[in-house]
């Protein structure tokens, strides 16, 4: 059976793209035509070859081929092929990145904890070094607001997947547009997904999977029932997914996708769109040209949420936790 990649390769058509594949029927062998060269988005191809992953695992006795996708080159220098098991180009990671992008690379969640614990450190601090790492890639920079800016939004969603999706593996990618003014981060997880790891809190368990979504961007919003109490500097207070968002959509944008539908987040407001995906996928679009002080926006942000989390059911109702509101160096300090 012949199916043909979109020629748009934008996020939102191959959200439907994915319920093309969940439709098609029962074959014994299908054959991908990936096309013409054409521009192909970062965060597309890490979510693209997350869904073929999907589609292998869905359908393990069906055989699969390839064409056309010889003429992509970019894509294989990036290590999409070989990212969901076609021996085409760069392994996942391959490529050794640039001042310009990462490629698509993975990270073992097992592995992150076990150095948390041989070196004497919290998981936090652990994610955080990592997510510094691919900042200082993309930024050639040790300090400054779009480093600052970039390691905080990587960390928190790093930390969602290793907290929430029970996912072994954080599949990511980037790439930095200076003349553009704009850096773009793709993190995806084969994990549970929003809607199971939210209605684990009995506060939220009637959600459908539509209102887990949005659900999940609001304030305060955690699958712990336990979220926002206790001392712990690291301790989950429900708050991740909400910055991040706030500071993508100033200039930017900020999208989920998981389960059956996806949201996409920028200044000119929210679009909801289908889909059939399993784990959750995030893209974070930063603006650079216009980033203040982090640490006194993740304040502002965070006393704007806790207002809003106080008209929420179910939303935990402290402070958001103080790795919500700045990078480790801040808070070691204090």
């Amino acid at each position: 059976m012949r199916i043909d990649v979109p020629h748009d390769l934008s996020p939102t058509c191959l959200a439907g793209f994915a319920c093309v594949l969940r439709d098609l029927p029962e074959a014994a062998e299908y054959e991908f035509h990936f096309g013409e060269e054409r521009w192909f988005p970062p965060f597309s191809m890490l979510l693209l070859s997350a869904m073929l992953r999907q589609f292998r695992t869905s359908r393990p006795e069906a055989r699969r081929r390839a064409r056309e996708h010889e003429k992509h080159t970019y894509a294989a220098h990036f290590g999409f092929f070989r990212s969901f098991g076609l021996p085409h180009g760069k392994a996942p990671g391959e490529a050794p990145g640039s001042s310009r992008y990462v490629p698509i690379s993975e990270l073992d969640a097992n592995e992150i904890r076990q150095e948390a614990f041989d070196s004497f450190q919290e998981v936090g601090d652990v994610i955080e070094g990592k997510a510094a790492e691919l900042a200082g890639i993309l930024t050639r920079q040790q300090a400054g607001e779009l480093q600052d800016t970039l390691t905080y939004s990587i960390r928190e969603i790093m930390r969602n997947v290793v907290e929430h999706s029970g996912s072994d593996k954080i599949h990511l990618c980037a790439q930095y547009w200076p003349l553009r003014n704009e850096v773009e981060v793709g993190i995806v997880d084969d994990g549970v997904g929003i809607h199971r790891a939210l209605t684990e809190n009995p506060a939220f368990e009637w959600l459908t999977e539509v209102e887990a979504l949005q659900m999940a961007l609001m304030p305060g919003i955690s699958g712990n029932p336990l979220a926002g109490r206790g001392n712990d500097q690291w301790n989950n207070s429900g708050y991740g997914l909400y910055m991040t968002s706030r500071i993508c959509r100033n200039g930017g944008s900020f999208l989920l996708c998981s389960g059956t539908g996806g949201i996409e987040l920028d200044h000119d407001g929210k679009r909801t769109f289908e889909t059939d995906f399993q784990g959750t996928a995030i893209r974070l679009v930063i603006n650079t040209a216009d980033l203040s002080a982090l640490r006194e926006r993740l304040q502002h942000f965070a006393e704007e949420g806790r207002a809003a989390a106080a008209q929420i059911a179910g939303a935990n109702l402290n402070v958001a936790s103080t790795a919500s509101q700045m990078l480790t160096r801040d808070f070691r300090k204090e």
